[in-house]
């Protein structure tokens, strides 16, 4: 009896893991659907998709727009983190002015930095803009940037980034 009562709890334990498999294959159908829906609004920033986008095209021939930047995505990371710092003290800055910041346990930003193959940057996008001069402050840090050079067309590099008060 206990041996078909293992065998039982197993049985619905697979049931569970079927169901929410089934869940997960539904909910990226879904995400599939709507990104070939709007081609022209999917944002990517998970660096695998990328690449595995661009090594499906340059399977099968398909035009890429140019070559495939050789921006390594890690690299493109480090540098933007190496520039925390900076963006901290931008952040900082804007909380001894801005009361509405004060009010915040810190904000969170997404950095799309658009990158050209000499490595120097082009331009520099942040939203949301909770605060003009923070979001200046920013942008002329990210501009001084250097990444790593690549092949290829410029690329933008999208980082998400969360900044808080220093305690």
């Amino acid at each position: 009896m206990r041996r078909i009562s293992e065998a039982n709890d197993k049985v619905v334990a697979c049931k569970r893991e079927v169901d929410d498999l089934k869940k997960e294959i539904a909910s990226l159908k879904h995400q599939l659907a709507q990104a070939m829906a709007n081609p022209g609004k999917i944002n990517l920033t998970d660096p695998e998709v990328i690449n595995l986008i661009a090594d499906i095209r340059a399977s099968h021939g398909a035009p890429t727009g140019g070559e495939k930047p050789t921006l390594d995505p890690q690299e493109a990371s480090k540098v933007v983190f190496q520039g925390a710092r900076a963006m901290q003290t931008c952040y900082e800055r804007a909380l001894k002015k801005n009361q509405a910041l004060q009010y915040q346990a810190g904000v969170g930003l997404t950095l799309d930095i658009t990158v050209k193959p000499a490595g120097t940057v082009d331009a520099v996008d942040i939203n949301p803009s909770v605060d003009r001069e923070m979001t200046s402050c920013i942008k002329t840090a990210a501009m001084h940037w250097k990444f790593p050079t690549f092949q290829g067309e410029s690329v933008v590099v999208s980082q998400k980034v969360t900044l808080t008060p220093k305690t």
